[in-house]
């Protein structure tokens, strides 16, 4: 097996089920949805309803992104049959309500994304409430979906430190620079998003497939 083959990849920002479809054509082994009310990507439960029936997705695909959700939101979406939950949220938020998200859905199937400012390190009591984190490029006022590159040498150094969890590399990755991002951190799972869009929350089917190509390249 060569790298790309381990390589997993989720395409993030899904909104439309032709997007969808060719996504999981080249390839992805995760989409991602939105459900976060301020995204220009978000999308609503009738529309993910109506993607996961015209292309009978398994609940293993389907990734939820919401941002710092109440546990009657978390609730909420859990109804939607996703089976994996992707929630931001700031560094410093109450491990109380991150330990109950854990409970409510399971740690194997939180992805923890702390949104860590410019100089803090990596919240190392958070380990214990998922196994799977992800590292996406700090933004003031925004939580993720910036296009901005994440710190590519922190994200290693978490990686190397923590190996017993795994690490999802996000941020600005694009079919120009996916190839040097993986094999500068040696990533196993990227999260692709604005780098192959047209609009926000509209993928491009061009650069779409220039990054599938890039990766297998590797």
């Amino acid at each position: 097996m060569n790298k790309a083959d381990s390589i997993l990849v989720k395409v993030c920002g899904i909104t439309e089920a032709k997007d969808a479809r060719f996504a999981l054509e080249l390839g992805a082994d995760k989409l991602g949805f939105i459900t976060y009310e301020k995204s220009p990507r978000k999308i609503d439960f009738e529309k993910i309803e109506n993607i996961k029936s015209e292309l009978s997705l398994e609940k293993e695909k389907m990734v939820a992104v919401e941002v710092e959700p109440t546990i009657e939101r978390l609730k909420n979406i859990m109804d939607q049959g996703f089976g994996v939950f992707q929630l931001h949220f700031s560094y410093d938020l109450s491990r109380d309500l991150i330990e109950q998200w854990t409970q409510l859905v399971g740690a194997e199937n939180l992805w923890l994304a702390p949104r860590i400012p410019t100089g803090k390190s990596f919240p190392e009591d958070l380990s214990s409430y998922s196994n799977t984190f992800l590292i996406d490029a700090y933004s003031e006022g925004e939580f993720g979906g910036t296009g901005i590159c994440s710190d590519w040498e922190s994200f290693s150094a978490l990686q190397n430190s923590f190996s017993i969890k795994k690490w999802i590399l996000a941020g600005g990755l694009s079919p120009e620079n996916i190839r040097l991002a993986i094999k500068s951190t040696n990533a196993e799972i990227v999260d692709v998003n604005s780098g192959v869009e047209r609009s926000p929350g509209v993928k491009d089917f061009v650069k779409l497939k220039k990054f599938f190509s890039e990766i297998s390249l590797i």
